[in-house]
């Protein structure tokens, strides 16, 4: 089904600054503010985007589905990089033990868990530097610009301490592991 016309916009506050490129295929765009700068790349749209004062345009002439779909999805993109350069996105992963005391270490370029169920090689987990990393007792705070990447890091803490296959234990029973309890 076509749709005719599909167009959002989203409103720039006062202290953001913004620019935008439009590059073969799609566009960049750059959003600085208060805490710090986002750099996005939009590439093989069919979606056009434009900035106009104080707003964004982001428009779908006689698209598809999919095309109309990426006009919210674009949007919801460019506000979520203009409300983390206002404030500071932060999510938190306990740490939850009851048979062997687990501990998160933080190094240069990776996140440490060690003795995690009992292991001898500890857990190693990538993460970006743009993630500001703090461990207070049984609780990792991460804080961050972009949504996109506190989250990605807060996924892998908890995805990495799931067992599988072989390792797999009774869930009801051992209940250690890394949460994230607050976004």
């Amino acid at each position: 089904m076509t749709h005719f016309i599909v167009e959002k916009t989203v409103e720039i506050p006062k202290d953001i600054k913004v620019n935008m490129k439009q590059i073969r295929g799609g566009y960049t765009v750059e959003i600085e503010g208060p805490k710090g700068k986002i750099v996005k790349s939009f590439t093989r749209l069919n979606v056009q985007i434009t900035l106009d004062d104080n707003k964004f345009t982001i428009a779908s002439h006689f698209g598809k589905k999919t095309d109309a779909a990426m006009v919210g999805t674009i949007r919801g993109h460019l506000n979520n990089m203009i409300k983390g350069v206002q404030e500071l996105y932060t999510y938190q992963v306990q740490i939850i033990t009851s048979h062997f005391p687990a501990t998160v270490e933080v190094q240069k370029s990776t996140i440490l868990i060690k003795n995690l169920y009992g292991r001898r090689d500890p857990i190693k987990v990538p993460y970006d530097p743009s993630v500001n990393i703090k461990v207070k007792g049984e609780m990792v705070t991460l804080t961050g610009i972009d949504k996109e990447i506190v989250s990605q890091v807060a996924a892998r803490l908890a995805e990495s301490s799931r067992l599988r296959g072989r390792r797999s234990k009774d869930p009801t029973v051992f209940q250690d592991g890394l949460y994230v309890v607050n976004t």
